[in-house]
């Protein structure tokens, strides 16, 4: 009797197989391709394992836009993700090219990062926008906007806290002054050489920020 349920078992699994690899032919390669991009965007791992489901899910992953929405956490693609304008890719290469090489690919390659909303590097090209333009307000409205951007989400102190993290694994026992300012608004105070935020629970003080900043450079927000 056993072997009489198991071969009965057999073909209704190859069925249930055949039936799965069918019913996703059903769907459009776009909206596959959209698919596989969510998954690529929250795990590399995940990404592998779909690829080697079905041959349809495998084109689908080799699709540029996959690349650009890929989670870089375990990414063995890097280049390619460069190339078709990755957010986090643009923003760890740019951040390389500004601390180790201090060369103006860095810059563009962040400031592109920012402007697809990719919040860390907004957080570091304001940063750099404001440091350094002082005699270009167009430049510093633009490190503001930036700014505002940040706090308007939330997430300032929460965005700084990993560009640190970022910068300490690139840039080991390398002390990296933010401003050369010493002068600091309430709530905030200079530390070796670098901004920090007194109380980082709260991110309303940003608003503060913007105040100083705007008088220091003259501009009315």
């Amino acid at each position: 009797m056993r072997s009489i349920n198991k071969n009965m078992q057999r073909p209704m699994f190859k069925k249930s197989r055949s039936s799965s690899s069918s019913t996703i032919k059903l769907f459009p390669k776009n909206l596959l391709v959209k698919i596989v991009a969510s998954v690529a965007s929250h795990s590399f791992i995940d990404l592998h394992n779909v690829k080697k489901s079905c041959k349809d899910l495998l084109e689908a992953a080799e699709d540029n836009y996959v690349f650009r929405r890929v989670s870089l956490d375990k990414l063995f693609h890097p280049k390619r993700c460069k190339e078709n304008q990755n957010t986090k890719s643009l923003y760890r290469e740019g951040l390389r090219e500004c601390l180790g090489n201090e060369n103006a690919e860095g810059l563009r390659l962040l400031d592109m990062a920012a402007k697809k909303g990719h919040k860390e590097a907004k957080y570091v090209y304001n940063m750099i926008l404001l440091c350094s333009s002082r005699q270009d307000k167009k430049l510093i409205e633009l490190g503001l906007r930036h700014l505002r951007f940040l706090r308007e989400s939330k997430c300032v102190v929460r965005t700084r806290k990993k560009v640190e993290e970022f910068v300490r694994i690139i840039m080991v026992n390398r002390k990296l002054p933010l401003c050369p300012f010493k002068s600091t608004c309430k709530e905030w105070r200079v530390k070796k050489g670098r901004w920090t935020l007194h109380d980082d629970d709260n991110d309303d003080i940003i608003i503060l920020l913007l105040t100083c900043v705007n008088i220091v450079y003259g501009i009315t927000s």
